[in-house]
């Protein structure tokens, strides 16, 4: 996985996604590869896009972040682009960088 590229500050105001959302529920176990590395960190997956997911979390995560997001048959490699805080969870938009099928991490 590549060093985060992130270099911008966080969007105010009307929504510039161009990709649809869709609202997903799921739990899923998240490792944080950088900068402070911590593993299995328990997420909600709370909805989906083309190249994007948003999770909640119980802490914060710093935007720019590296994730690796164990899913049912898959492994995500992820950047943080933001992190806000919603009442005792914080909702963590992430950019997915590459998605590897599980079977081929055992390799």
């Amino acid at each position: 996985m590549a060093v985060s590229k992130w270099l911008r500050k966080g969007h105010i105001g009307a929504d510039r996604r161009g990709d649809l959302r869709i609202i997903c529920t799921g739990e899923t176990v998240v490792d944080v590869l950088s900068p402070r590395p911590q593993a299995s960190l328990q997420a909600r997956i709370l909805d989906v896009g083309t190249s994007s997911l948003k999770l909640s979390f119980p802490c914060f995560v710093s935007p720019g972040s590296l994730l690796r997001i164990h899913l049912t048959g898959f492994i995500a490699d992820a950047e943080v682009r933001h992190c806000t805080c919603e009442h005792s969870e914080y909702h963590v938009g992430v950019n997915v960088v590459e998605i590897i099928p599980k079977d081929q991490t055992s390799v």
